[in-house]
């Protein structure tokens, strides 16, 4: 109904009890129910459900769709399907007649799967769910996105060869398509409903963006032009980019930048937005503002859209609300359909009657007219109604036909994606055979479409009945468009059919004649003319003729094909093509192109047409000529000939002669020739441009391998003689054929054209050798396709070893997608593959040794660097078989009997003419026109003609006779003499003897005779060597040669040396004596010196003197420790170091420059990732290369840096926050850094008297230092003086401190405990140095957090300010343990020497907070707060310590402040005291272990190694059952007091008792405790825990001491094996004996008993099993390892897990680009205008904003749907391989391929490496270092 009809049906006013539902069935029942009353309905009710609010400039847009579907969708329901609908539904879905065809439409992203099985053609794709429940998923299948708009084809029986159908849909076909449900009455019903639904969508989405003033109806509804009742609308377009509609929104539509993103992405992802809702006046003053702004200044760009404005429309509010319930509706609708069969049979017949407004050429044709949602839901909605069943279909088919040109032509002016378009229905209806076969027949399709292209693309561009594209048409979109008719022409001829009925053929061949005239106007198009003078102006268009034949090409190659199969059709398309190419004028039929001229070489005579290729045009696209090489193939296999189909065409007054359909071809390979030669300089590189995609593998098929056809059609056809001089004359060398050439060229000067003429003469034989050689065609040769395929496969391999996708790209698509399969077949017969060896690595292909012998060095599709890789591979491969170091040329297949007479070529007068006038040439030394490759490439000519003839094939092949008459053997030998001929000596022979096996086969007794005289007539002589027996022969001569002056020097040496021993023989004596009497002294100063000397001197030591000594070794270092009572002394060591800068030597001094090393500062998570445990909290990661320069020289390369920089274009760099840590590299190793690390002496050089300092081994020593206990008491006398308010700095001096704790011993003893020396005197830059690594690391920390300044990083036990010098020793605290455990994940102990970058980072790292010690501004009240926690019970308990933190903090930042106002200081360099640190920490950590020990849960996991047959045993119970009784005691009280689990369960187990005796008693009794059972295997198993648990802080604290001491670990430390914990306690001077920490006589158990009496630990167990309070979060005392997210084995697994994953913005659309962190694997919406949240005052991508909490300002992202890992952090980023492989260990980013991939845990372990070692931002900033790197906006990502 139109729309001013409605204006007049008057209903009247409902009664107020009455509800729609009511009055319908009233009607219904008087038979007035019309689908207007339902369309009122919709009208009225719509408006109600769509909200708006105005915010800040800014509208807020909502239409309540779930209400909408309640009250308005819901109650139509309900009228159809009766009062009960969801029963109805529920009884209609079991029934099961939904549909055997899926038809489930694909959204953009979504994945699909296509079997290579089964599938017809690669369109042919299933949904996940089918895919999942059907065969093909064990079959080779191939994955990829879909681009959205097309279906699932599961269940349709033309889609695949087999297993048509999946689980689910194999069900219903069983079912009936009657239904018990659907009764006459709800059709009836359905289709009133129906046709008003499709009435109501069609008038109200079909509003012309444009018509403003059509309002829909909106003044009849009450509301003037005055009200806030209009919306001005802002349609999407693919014309402007986001920021320009962004710039509009905030500078017309004044929007806040953050809101009109939002628009912005509502508007890409829905095409369309509300941007203001006001007066119709407001309304259209912005969209006339709008329209106005977008309009540029310029108008050079080149999309014309760009030049308009953007589009809006004002429409009032109801209407818009219409429209929204409109699209609701269509959804529903289509949802609706997919119920059951009858409801399409009802759409069906609806959209087929021709006078409704909603009927399938509407819909069709106003496509353009809609946005981007409405089109899609009515795209959804046609493939629901009309595609699930084929009588359907094929009615949408023929009307999509008919109406083609129409849709296309506004397809090609509209600008939306293809993907949105109705013309990408086609797809779905032309790869159906049935279908397109019907079409072609009755629609004549094929014509239409290529009717369609010619007019709508080409027409306009034809000149002089040539196309000539203009300049820049390639960027033109409509050009780009208009080739989607060629992608519909593909799909239409994909599949050809078993037999043509009259009508298909008829309709055939009427796009055949289309087909014509569109290769006629291409015949010679882009035409070039040599440029001669100058160079051209500009280079001319190609790329968009180019274009052109790629996509047609394969249309081509489908009509050939479809002719061969058919003799009458193939007859007639024959008899077109010749008809086509003697109407056409291009070179034969030119102006002056039908002049001929007599040519005449080695007596034969050829008439050749006059055409000059160096003036006159020539064209590399000639597809009319190629098109009749192509059709020519198939003449023979149905019995046709040229013979006779030249008498019919003689009829017609048609005639062509081989040599027209020839000479098209060889006037391109002329100037192609002449291109080489350099003939053509001035054409620019348009030219070579062309040249190189004529061979290239896109395009070669359709070019130059027809063009080889079409020259062996002419040989074949032409006398022999003749078309050699025809190809002679083309090429301008007739006189270079005549025997006095030689004469002539005597009297001329070498000049550029004599050069170019020997250039000419090369490519001249070359395209000999490959019209002779490259018969590997089906038609040519007795060869199949599979044949051909073979060779090409066998030519590539003989370049190199090729891997899977290298090889397949390097192979035509000759079967338009469906080539794997026969790919697969043929490459396993020719080659083997070698898997990859390692994750970087891809497996190859490598031929078979027996296949070399078929390799053609001369291949037609070698480029000139494959020809010379593969001939240098070839002659070294024969050359270590000890082979004829040559290239021969291989066997080659029969001529099929239409070609044979090429064969004839081989032994006509013109060819051996050439041949032996190469020859002699060769052989005249005074010959100017001789040239190595003519010699090789004739030797190649006549090997062919010889294997020819010993082929037998044709009879008429008489070569060894003709041969015989020239004397080419005679020839050969003299050739195998001459001296030029050196490099080709052994071809030459390969060549005589295979002449000679001719020989042998022709004439048996001339075989012997001729050649035994000849050896006599020569004078004995024999024929030369071959090249391998010269070079033996030369390298025996030579050898000889050294031996014998080798023999001769060493006689003049040994002369010389005893004359010396005669003239000094006292000076021998002497030595001698000495010798014997020097003892093992002298023996181990000079294996000492041996360190640094020559193997030589090694051989000198006995082994006696060397077990000597190393016993002696053993005695002295007996067990060194680093710290403690037998601390081994410190050694000085070499500290020089040359600058990398100014490579001067430099060392460490006080008094010299200062020195570091570039270092790399970063905050991080990687060890803090595990769930519960860090929540929010990171670190400073430090990491250094470890090369020293100068700080002054650093200061100079810096300042350099920075200023490139700043003159450097910033490519794709944008500054998230303002980081002052400038990056930079290291100038020698291109390390990236961001700040400078001190390189400092050892800290025990820095200590006077360093001898004496370390304490005496022996009795009494501990008597000059105090013990643990008076440290303790020091301690806590300290952290009581400095928490004390307004405290004076002189209450913490030492002297005070040991007065108020009452410590027994004087001072001295203090001062030798903490090693109190003179504060050291450092350079002045020293200073500056560490002052700005402190604040690069706060820097750090703020870029990373900045509303977290006061989160200090990983501990609990200490707040760190972010100026706090604490903030240095957390770093340094953090890169330790970072490293343990990076260590650990490698699995290297700590003896295995680690890399320089490790080892000079940590040593310089311990060594700089050492000294910044001495001199920071420390925080006494930080100090305070530390040592209240350790050792005075306040703040936190044991259970919340990161004791090896709280080490390095209490070793730094403590001790320094007793001597802050005196001259001295305290160096931590492993004094008694730090001793004293670290016994307290160990003990707290062996106390949390004993607390968090459960004994069930080990017990359970030994009864679990038992039951998996592994033995298992106590290794603590002997050491345990051996202790004394009191120890054992102590043990088990502790345990009982202290151990949190044990104490759990005893509090739960006390409950159920007092619980049941409640009941059994009710009067209350004594509470009776339940003993925690305890007996020595649960002592000897918590022994075993707390050893185990101490691993990574002993291992962190090795690392720690060893770089403060420099004392190295011990030999006895494993190489291989885990580090043990007995030696690692022994190395830190701690006791090993677990039995002595539970002494109570010791100060140790006093200190344990203190940490495990705090509070908190206390409450624990009640917290955790009575469940009132909060207990504390327990930080584990072994760190769990990191990991990154578990993947999915199979990736079709992986990517199915994300396809119905909602955008979190946007509940309607599924998330385009799922990207999975791999750190916490949560799934986000990456490189989305929809998900983009702030960061700081910026909006940034989800990855990045959750890279920055996830990561700390890093990540690692997998592109699930384009399977791509990509590295963000700090702005930047980079692709990096995925962990994903096929089956040839090859990666496939962007699912080109498409094979099924599996997860590569080899791969997946380096990326994991890279991100626990911390470095991820130096392998992003290595791949941008790359100049070829794309611009990518990082932080959108």
């Amino acid at each position: 109904m139109d729309l001013f009809d409605m204006d007049d049906v008057v209903v009247g006013p409902p009664d107020e009890c009455s509800t729609p539902l009511k009055e319908w069935r009233l009607k219904l029942q008087a038979g007035t129910l019309t689908r207007n009353d339902f369309i009122e309905f919709f009208k009225r009710e719509s408006p109600k459900y769509f909200d708006y609010q105005n915010e800040l400039d800014t509208v807020k847009c909502m239409f309540k769709e779930a209400l909408a579907k309640e009250e308005i969708i819901d109650v139509l329901v309900e009228f159809m399907l009766g009062d009960n609908p969801k029963s109805a539904l529920e009884k209609l879905r079991l029934e099961g007649n939904t549909a055997t065809v899926c038809g489930k439409v694909f959204k953009n992203g979504e994945p699909t799967y296509s079997c290579r099985e089964c599938g017809m053609d690669p369109t042919c794709v299933l949904c996940v769910n089918c895919f999942k429940r059907s065969a093909h998923r064990f079959h080779k299948y191939k994955m990829s996105t879909s681009g959205g708009g097309g279906c699932c084809d599961c269940g349709d029986n033309e889609a695949w060869k087999k297993d048509h159908y999946c689980h689910l849909h194999l069900d219903n076909r069983k079912n009936p398509l009657e239904s018990k449900i659907i009764t006459e009455a709800v059709l009836e019903r359905s289709e009133i409903c129906f046709s008003a639904i499709l009435s109501f969508c069609v008038n109200y989405l079909e509003i012309e963006p444009n018509a403003s003033l059509q309002c829909l109806d909106g003044e009849d509804m009450g509301l003037g032009l005055d009200g806030a009742n209009y919306c001005t609308v802002l349609y999407n377009d693919e014309s402007h980019t986001f920021d320009q509609v962004i710039q509009t929104l905030t500078k017309i539509a004044k929007c806040r930048q953050k809101e009109a993103m939002e628009i912005v992405a509502a508007i890409d992802r829905e095409g369309r937005a509300v941007v203001k809702c006001d007066t119709f006046k407001s309304c259209n003053d912005l969209k006339t503002a709008i329209e106005n702004q977008m309009i540029p200044a310029t108008g050079l760009l080149a999309n014309p859209r760009n030049r308009e404005s953007l589009r809006t429309s004002v429409l009032h509010i109801n209407s818009v609300a219409c429209q929204q319930f409109a699209l609701q509706l269509l959804s529903w609708f289509q949802e609706f359909l997919v119920r059951h069969y009858l409801f399409r049979k009802i759409f069906s017949e609806l959209v087929q009657r021709k006078q409704e407004s909603f009927c399938i050429r509407h819909i069709l044709e106003y496509d353009v007219k809609l946005w981007k949602t409405a089109r899609t839901c009515w795209h959804r909605l046609l493939i629901s109604g009309m595609l699930m069943e084929y009588d359907n279909k094929m009615v949408l088919a023929q009307e999509f036909s008919r109406r083609y040109a129409t849709i296309v032509e506004d397809f090609i002016k509209d600008d939306h994606d293809h993907a949105f378009s109705i013309v990408s229905l086609s797809v779905q209806l032309f790869t159906v055979p049935s279908i397109a076969h019907r079409l072609i027949a009755m629609e004549g399709i094929f014509d239409k479409l290529l009717h369609t292209f010619y007019y709508v693309a080409i027409e306009k561009f034809i000149l002089n009945r040539t196309l000539h594209f203009s300049k820049n048409i390639a960027s033109l979109t409509f050009f780009k468009r208009a080739n989607y008719i060629l992608y519909d022409l593909r799909y239409l001829l994909s599949l050809k059919p078993d037999v043509l009925s009259s009508e298909l053929r008829t309709g055939f061949l009427e796009g055949c004649k289309a087909l014509m005239r569109v290769l006629n106007v291409m015949q010679g198009m882009e035409s070039i003319t040599r440029q001669t003078g100058q160079h051209m102006d500009y280079e001319p268009e190609w790329e968009c003729a180019f274009n052109l034949h790629i996509k047609l090409a394969t249309t081509i190659s489908q009509v050939i094909e479809w002719a061969s199969t058919d003799k009458m059709l193939l007859h007639k398309l024959y008899k077109m093509t010749v008809r086509s190419l003697v109407s056409n004028n291009f070179i034969v039929g030119a102006a002056g192109g039908d002049e001929v001229e007599a040519r005449s070489v080695a007596g034969h005579v050829a008439s050749c047409l006059v055409y000059d290729v160096l003036v006159r045009p020539v064209s590399i696209h000639l597809p009319l000529t190629r098109f009749y090489a192509g059709i020519y193939l198939h003449l023979e296999a149905h019995g046709l000939s040229y013979d006779s189909l030249v008498a019919e065409t003689e009829v017609l007054n048609i005639k062509l002669t081989p040599r027209e359909i020839i000479e098209p071809v060889l006037c391109t390979h002329a100037m192609i020739a002449q291109v080489a030669a350099g003939m053509w300089r001035r054409n620019g590189y348009s030219l070579l441009h062309q040249l190189y995609f004529y061979r290239n593998v896109r395009c070669r098929v359709e070019m130059l391998d027809r063009d080889i056809v079409c020259l062996q059609i002419g040989a074949s056809l032409m006398e022999s003689n003749e078309f050699l001089i025809h190809a002679l004359n083309k090429f301008n060398l007739i006189g270079w054929a005549q025997p006095n050439y030689e004469t002539l060229l005597a009297e001329s000067s070498v000049d550029e054209e004599f050069m170019r003429q020997l250039s000419m003469i090369d490519e001249f034989l070359e395209l000999l050798i490959v019209i002779i050689g490259e018969r590997w065609m089906p038609g040519v040769s007795l060869v199949s396709e599979e044949d051909r395929l073979r060779k090409e496969i066998i030519q590539l391999l003989c370049i190199k070893s090729y891997s899977h996708s290298e090889l397949s790209r390097a192979l035509p698509d000759t079967t338009g997608g469906n080539s794997d399969s026969v790919f697969e077949d043929v490459i396993n017969t020719v080659a083997t593959f070698k898997k990859p060896v390692a994750a970087d690595r891809k497996g190859v292909y490598e031929l078979k040794e027996s296949l070399y012998d078929e390799f053609n060095v001369y291949y037609y599709h070698y480029t000139k660097e494959d020809k010379s890789k593969a001939e240098e591979l070839q002659r070294e491969r024969r050359k270590s078989k000890k082979e004829l170091v040559c290239c021969p040329p291989p066997m080659l297949p029969q001529l099929t009997p239409a070609f044979t007479s090429m064969a004839n070529i081989l032994q006509c007068n013109v060819f051996l003419t050439i041949c032996t006038l190469t020859m002699d040439r060769a052989l005249d030394i005074r010959s100017r026109c001789f040239s190595e490759s003519h010699v090789q490439k004739i030797l190649h000519l006549l090997g062919f003609a010889i294997q020819e003839e010993l082929s037998e094939h044709y009879p008429f092949l008489s070569f060894y006779e003709r041969a015989q008459q020239y004397g080419i053997l005679d020839k050969l030998e003299e050739l195998a003499r001459c001296p030029r001929l050196e490099a080709h000596r052994d071809f030459v022979l390969w060549t005589i003897k295979r002449f000679k096996d001719m020989q042998a086969k022709q004439a048996p007794a001339a075989a012997a005779g001729p050649s035994g005289s000849q050896r006599q007539s020569m004078g004995g002589e024999e024929l030369p060597l071959t090249s391998e027996e010269q070079a033996r022969k030369e390298k025996e001569t030579r050898a000889k040669l050294a031996a014998e002056r080798r023999a001769k020097l060493m006689a003049q040496m040994k002369s010389a040396q005893n004359s010396f021993m005669k003239s000094n023989a006292e000076m021998f004596a002497n030595s001698d004596l000495e010798q014997s009497s020097t003892g093992s002294g002298a023996s181990s100063y000079r294996t000492a010196a041996s360190m640094g000397g020559s193997a030589m001197e090694w051989e000198d030591i006995s082994d006696d003197s060397l077990e000597e000594q190393g016993a002696a070794a053993l005695a002295i270092k007996q067990n060194p420790a680093c710290l403690g009572p037998n601390r081994a002394p410190y050694q000085a060591q070499e500290n020089s170091f040359k600058c990398i800068l100014c490579f001067e030597n430099c060392s460490i001094n006080p008094d010299g420059p200062p020195l570091v090393s570039s270092a790399f500062v970063q905050t991080s998570r990687v060890i803090l990732t595990t769930p519960g445990h860090y929540d929010g909290k990171s670190g400073m990661h430090v990491s250094c290369c470890g090369h020293v320069m100068h700080y002054k020289c650093w200061q100079e390369y810096y300042s350099n840096e920075e200023s490139k920089e700043q003159r450097r274009h910033h490519r794709n760099r944008l500054a998230l926050t303002h980081v002052p840590n400038v990056e930079f590299h290291c100038p020698y190793c291109r390390a990236l850094s961001n700040i400078v690390l001190p390189v400092s002496e050892p800290l025990g050089g820095l200590i006077p008297g360093h001898a004496a300092v370390s304490p005496v081994v022996g009795g009494g020593s501990s008597e000059n230092y105090l013990p643990l206990d008076c440290f303790v008491e020091i301690m806590r006398t300290l952290a009581g003086e400095l928490a004390a308010p307004a405290a004076d700095s002189t209450m913490w001096q030492y002297p005070s401190v040991l007065r108020k704790s009452n410590v027994i011993g004087d001072v001295a003893q203090f001062e030798r405990s903490v090693q109190l020396i003179e504060k050291p005197q450092l350079h002045p830059t020293c200073s500056d140095v560490m002052s700005s690594f402190n604040k690069a690391l706060q820097n750090a920390m703020h870029s990373q957090q900045p509303n977290a300044a006061a989160d200090g990083g990983v501990g609990v036990g200490v707040g760190v300010e972010s100026d706090s010098p604490y903030l240095v020793f957390d770093a340094c605290s953090y890169t330790l343990e970072s490293l343990e455990i990076y260590m650990f994940t490698m699995r290297k102990p700590l003896k295995v020497e680690m890399p320089m970058r490790h080892q000079t980072c940590t040593t310089n790292l311990v060594r700089a907070c050492s000294l910044y010690s001495c001199w920071a501004p420390h925080r006494p009240e930080q100090a305070a707060k530390l040592l209240d926690t350790i050792f005075n019970q306040k703040g936190t308990s044991v259970l919340e310590w990161d004791c090896f933190r709280m080490l390095v903090q209490l070793n730094f930042g403590v001790l320094n402040l007793m001597v802050r106002e005196s001259e001295h200081a305290i160096l931590p360099s492993g004094s008694m005291f730090d001793f004293y640190m670290l016994q307290t920490m160990f003990l707290a950590n062996v106390t949390k272990a004993v607390i968090c020990f459960d004994v069930e849960k080990e017990l359970a996991k030994r009864r679990a190694k038992e039951e998996a047959g592994e033995q298992t045993e106590f290794s603590q119970l002997a050491y345990v059952e051996q202790l004394p009784s009191k120890i054992q005691e102590n043990m088990v009280a502790f345990y009982r007091s202290y151990n949190v689990p044990a104490r759990m369960r005893q509090l739960v187990q006390q409950k159920k008792l007092a619980e049941s005796e409640e009941k059994q008693t009710q009067s209350p009794n004594q509470e009776q405790t339940v003993v925690i059972p305890c007996e020595l295997q649960h002592l000897a198993l918590m022994l075993e825990h707390v050893r185990y648990q101490m691993g990574s802080f002993l291992r962190c604290a090795c690392l720690f001491y060893r770089c403060m001491t420099d004392v190295e670990f011990p030999d006895t430390f494993p190489l291989e094996q885990p580090d043990r914990f007995d030696l690692m306690c022994q190395y830190l001077g701690l006791d090993a004996d677990m039995g002595v920490y539970f002494d109570m006589e010791t100060v140790f158990a006093t200190m344990m008993h203190n940490f495990a009496s705090h509070p908190h630990v206390l409450r624990q167990a009640e917290q955790c099993s009575l469940g009132y309070g909060d207990p504390v979060e327990v930080l584990p005392c072994l760190r769990p390892l990191p990991a990154l997210k578990k993947l999915f084995d199979d990736y079709s697994d992986l990517i199915n897990s994300v396809s119905d994953i909602f955008c979190p913005n946007n509940e309607r659309e599924e998330m385009k680009t799922p990207t999975m962190c791999l750190i916490c694997g949560e799934v986000l919406c990456g490189q989305s205008y929809c998900c983009q949240p702030e960061l700081g005052k910026m909006s940034v991508g989800a990855c990045t904003h959750h890279a920055y909490s996830c990561g700390a300002e890093v990540g690692i992202f997998l592109r699930i749907r384009d399977c791509q890992v990509v590295y963000l952090g700090r702005g930047k980023g980079c692709y990096v391989q995925p962990p994903y492989l096929d089956e040839y260990g090859e990666t496939d980013q962007g699912l080109r391929r498409g094979n099924p991939l599996r997860l590569s845990q080899y791969a997946y372990r380096r990326i994991f490496m890279q991100w626990l070692g911390h470095k991820l931002h130096e392998e992003i900033a290595r791949l941008n270092d790359n100049a070829n790197v794309a611009v990518t906006q990082w932080h959108h990502m």
